[in-house]
């Protein structure tokens, strides 16, 4: 689980907080959307290359600057959202009246931004992410904005801490082609209420051999070993239960895999979950939306 420590988290804190961060910010934001650092204020690379978030000599991303850059990304795409969820009312069931008033949670929340933007519409909110730099970068984005409210626990999909029946809905966006889904989806069936949600957006086998099959043919071939190793893992998860290539250990966001949305569906029904409305595109993902069976009519 990987961890600021004291003075990586304190000089993060210090750069990131002020009125005056936003050039930092975005810059970073920048470096994990693939820009060139040339292009930055020489002041601004220079401001980050001595935080020790890129090489100074090559301008590349340090592992510290890889979480950094992460987390002002999403943080920076909230800004431009005007705090608004990034799938909001592309469903009727994605609309702010779903969260209205519930304990909500999200698995694999990131440094927060989908809480942020529910915060003051769900009755109480909570994150689960598996990579603590995440949750600390994001309890210093939301200070910045002055957002109260929001804890962003340590774990994974498929050790949650919450009791059995405490959550009244769970949220999982563009996070479930991290989890081992065998163990993850009887988990999060555990911890949400019998009638109680459960909205997940992410993409699935077609939509992902499509376009990111199409983004390898634009770049004349660039990235085709991630491509195929990713269709390899998808494959081997539906036939065997597992990925054929491991993750590696450094990040808990590599080697995803994206169900098909057949697998996902049988799945999703067999731990205890019923279709409220049929999986669907929404905001480039596809939307799954299901509640937990009650007691006395399945799992």
């Amino acid at each position: 689980m990987m961890q600021l420590d004291r003075s990586d988290l304190d000089a993060a804190r210090q750069h990131l907080t002020p009125d005056s961060a936003l050039p930092l910010i975005r810059f970073m934001a920048d470096q994990s959307l693939g820009a060139q650092a040339e292009v930055a204020p020489a002041e601004i690379r220079q401001q980050a290359a001595d935080l020790g978030w890129v090489d100074a000599r090559t301008g590349v991303r340090t592992t510290l600057g890889i979480l950094i850059s992460d987390s002002c990304r999403e943080y920076l795409f909230w800004k431009e959202r005007h705090g608004a969820l990034p799938f909001e009312n592309s469903l009727p069931h994605l609309a702010r009246s779903t969260f209205r008033g519930k304990y909500v949670a999200e698995i694999g929340a990131g440094m927060g931004a989908n809480l942020m933007s529910l915060s003051g519409t769900a009755g109480r909110l909570c994150g689960v992410e598996p990579v603590a730099a995440y949750a600390q970068l994001g309890q210093i984005l939301r200070a910045r904005e002055g957002i109260e409210g929001v804890e962003i626990w340590p774990g994974g999909a498929e050790d949650l801490p919450f009791e059995d029946g405490e959550l009244d809905l769970v949220l999982c966006v563009t996070a479930h082609q991290y989890f081992d889904l065998h163990a993850a989806l009887p988990e999060i069936a555990r911890v949400t209420r019998p009638g109680g949600e459960l909205i997940i957006l992410g993409a699935t086998l077609g939509q992902y051999a499509a376009g990111a099959g199409a983004r390898v043919l634009r770049s004349g071939g660039r990235r085709s070993k991630y491509y195929l190793m990713t269709l390899i893992n998808t494959l081997g998860y539906q036939a065997f239960g597992r990925r054929l290539l491991p993750r590696r250990e450094a990040f808990s966001t590599s080697r995803p895999i994206y169900p098909s949305t057949g697998f996902m569906t049988r799945h999703l029904e067999a731990a205890g979950f019923e279709t409220i409305a049929p999986p669907q595109p929404a905001a480039g993902e596809q939307c799954f939306y299901l509640r937990r069976r009650e007691i006395g009519t399945g799992n």
